[in-house]
């Protein structure tokens, strides 16, 4: 038989190692959930990090911008190439499209022109509008067609003495007589400035419409 002190000190021990190994346990989890928050907050603080730098980046950027700006002038556009007016080319006339006898439409050709006189492409809107001022006030506008920006460099013809916008406007009310008034809009996006043109195309209307009555 065991002696009592030697029981009682294998019992103790055991009951010590199951003390320890229950709470050890609990303590290893907590401290791998711990650990797992403690890179989740390191990622974030890296990622808050890299924002940070990226926007110091992105002011400095915009303060030497400013600095090059201000260092330029408030004439500086002046020294830039851009749209000074528009004219419509000499060629600008009715076009025939369909196999009816008359014109249906007006091609028109249009040219930005800068500083200098010279040709030059620039991104805006285009609006050109077509009137026969032989009708009553209230009548005269007889076609209308409008191209923004996204658009109106499908328009660009560049080649052999060639550098222009060309157009078919095509109008809603034939004309009465042998002349179109072409109006002609250009809404310049780097200054936000509008250039008008107009010029008097000849055009050869379809018979039934030169033979009716102006209203």
């Amino acid at each position: 038989m065991m002696p009592i002190s030697l029981r009682t000190a294998l019992l103790a021990a055991t009951m010590g190692a199951l003390l320890l190994a229950a709470p050890g346990c609990s303590l290893f989890r907590s401290d791998d959930k711990l650990q797992q928050q403690l890179q989740d907050c390191q990622g974030e603080l890296q990622k808050v990090q890299r924002q940070r730098d990226e926007l110091q980046e992105m002011s400095l950027d915009q303060q030497k911008q400013i600095r090059s700006l201000q260092g330029l002038g408030p004439k500086r556009l002046e020294k830039l190439y851009h749209v000074k007016s528009i004219e419509i080319g000499r060629y600008t006339a009715g076009v025939d499209n369909d196999t009816k006898p008359g014109d249906d439409a007006v091609k028109v050709f249009v040219r930005p022109l800068d500083q200098n006189g010279d040709v030059i492409k620039a991104a805006g809107d285009m609006t050109i509008q077509l009137f026969d001022l032989s009708l009553a006030p209230k009548n005269t506008l007889i076609g209308q067609c409008h191209h923004g920006v996204d658009e109106l460099t499908k328009y660009w013809a560049s080649g052999f003495l060639t550098y222009q916008y060309t157009f078919e406007c095509s109008w809603k009310t034939p004309p009465k007589g042998a002349e179109v008034t072409v109006r002609a809009e250009f809404v310049d996006y780097l200054t936000g400035k509008h250039h008008v043109v107009q010029t008097v195309a000849k055009v050869k209307p379809p018979p039934a419409a030169a033979t009716q009555p102006a209203k």
